[in-house]
């Protein structure tokens, strides 16, 4: 119950703001992380959740480059929420742990506010299909 409270007023500090739902269901590019590798992610229902594992993992150039983190769950347990958007876990490959997340989806971006102790970090996802 405690955390519940902390990822509410976590949200509220990041700025998550209302909004009508969109499909979340898809694939989906992350954008690149500091070693320039992009994920992307299909995302399924999983019960009344949604969730995501690792399809393919691109290169600095784009190119499909060999990872043992294809079939790895990346989105777990993304539960909706009143407001329309979704709250659960997300991986972090950089730190290689999960992490509280609060995600909306507005069309073909999907919009991420992940958080860790007082620290929000913002991220948006594209759509592929």
């Amino acid at each position: 119950m405690k955390r519940l409270m902390y990822d509410a007023v976590s949200a509220m500090a990041c700025g998550v703001g209302s909004a009508q739902a969109d499909v979340s269901i898809g694939l989906w590019q992350s954008p690149p992380d500091a070693r320039g590798i992009v994920l992307q992610v299909r995302t399924r229902p999983c019960g009344q959740a949604i969730c995501g594992q690792v399809e393919r993992v691109n290169n600095r150039q784009g190119y499909d480059a060999p990872s043992r983190d294809v079939g790895r769950p990346v989105l777990v347990n993304l539960v909706p929420e009143v407001d329309g958007g979704f709250a659960g876990q997300v991986w972090e490959p950089l730190v290689n742990r999960m992490m509280s997340v609060r995600m909306q989806v507005e069309g073909n971006l999907m919009r991420f506010q992940n958080f860790h102790e007082s620290d929000c970090r913002n991220e948006v996802w594209r759509r592929v299909r």
